[in-house]
């Protein structure tokens, strides 16, 4: 790159994973051009994961009614570099008007007409995160790191944390798990009975106590959870922003989730996850080489990992699943936590 950028814009309008498994390329992005200022396009409720990133100088909130005011605004901000991570047909017409002199995305996709940079096609099963970052190979940087998705909490997590907790009943020696039972596609989710059934092993055989974390329409799936060992299992307190949802994820000795947004968000805070994946690719989404970071399928099965948002199998890969299979997986990362 002959002269180095003064401005970059960076999209990833939503899905809340997706904008954290983003903020490693940011890092990257921010190493080789330290001089420049970094924005960040997204859109409401994602852009609060990015709050407090110290490599990124502005979040820049996207409407999606009102598209021709955002492209007016990107082009009036005179963007040299804008990278185009989502690569759809909204935030491809942002790029391609942006004015910008390198206007960088995706070349494997149908938007690959508005870009001059175009990145070549994903490594299979590459960490999401690190795929970004490889993909920035192609506007010819110097600096190739590979950090982690990181989450930046405020001031007053530990103290929000304390409170929510002890009003739960918890105290501070308590060693809680949490679990995320939630996802926006049927062939994501773990069947509820089989985590009130892995509730019933966590309290039979250790002495953990259990959190069910939820989100708007999700109260009563953690509700009936939650219900079937009242005395050690409790449903979350309603969270207002993913701030708070974080500071209370931090308290945790390990997640168990499907494969949805809180998942990446405890990852990004350095939680141990264990992930069950069913359609998804698990090393799409899962850092590697971590034992913290761990991830259970229907391996035996041929259709595992198929990435289909419809299943023709009656969701085997999830239903056969069993609550005891996935204990003593979460027992032996518990055995190794410190």
């Amino acid at each position: 790159m002959p002269t180095p950028p003064r401005k970059i814009l960076v999209i990833q309008l939503r899905r809340i994973g997706d904008v954290l498994l983003t903020t490693p390329a940011v890092e990257v992005l921010k190493a080789n051009f330290p001089d420049a200022k970094l924005h960040f396009l997204v859109e409401r409720p994602c852009h609060e994961v990015l709050n407090g990133n110290p490599f990124i100088d502005e979040v820049l909130v996207y409407e999606r009614d009102k598209p021709l005011k955002w492209i007016r605004e990107v082009r009036k901000r005179r963007y040299d570099l804008v990278v185009d991570f989502l690569s759809n047909p909204r935030s491809a017409v942002v790029t391609f008007l942006s004015g910008a002199r390198l206007k960088a995305g995706p070349g494997y996709t149908s938007s690959r007409w508005a870009y001059n940079v175009r990145f070549p096609n994903a490594t299979a099963h590459e960490y999401s995160a690190f795929r970004k970052i490889d993909q920035l190979t192609a506007l010819g940087l110097k600096t190739i790191l590979h950090p982690r998705p990181r989450l930046f909490l405020p001031s007053w997590a530990d103290k929000y944390r304390s409170n929510r907790f002890r009003e739960m009943g918890l105290s501070a020696g308590d060693a809680v798990i949490g679990f995320a039972p939630a996802s926006r596609r049927a062939t994501r989710i773990w069947p509820a009975d089989h985590y009130a059934a892995l509730a019933r092993s966590i309290t039979q055989k250790t002495d953990c106590k259990i959190i069910v974390f939820w989100g708007p329409g999700e109260k009563e799936l953690a509700q009936r959870i939650a219900s079937a060992l009242p005395e050690r299992v409790m449903a979350s307190p309603e969270t207002k922003n993913l701030a708070e949802l974080g500071a209370l994820l931090k308290g945790l000795k390990l997640l168990v989730c499907n494969f949805n947004g809180t998942k990446h968000i405890a990852t990004a805070l350095d939680v141990p996850t264990l992930g069950i994946f069913g359609m998804c690719g698990p090393a799409s989404w899962t850092p590697p080489d971590d034992e913290r970071q761990q991830a259970i399928g229907k391996d035996d099965l041929p259709c595992i990992s198929c990435h289909l948002t419809e299943c023709p199998r009656n969701l085997e890969c999830l239903y056969q699943l069993a609550p005891e299979t996935v204990f003593k997986k979460l027992e032996q990362m518990l055995s190794n936590i410190r």
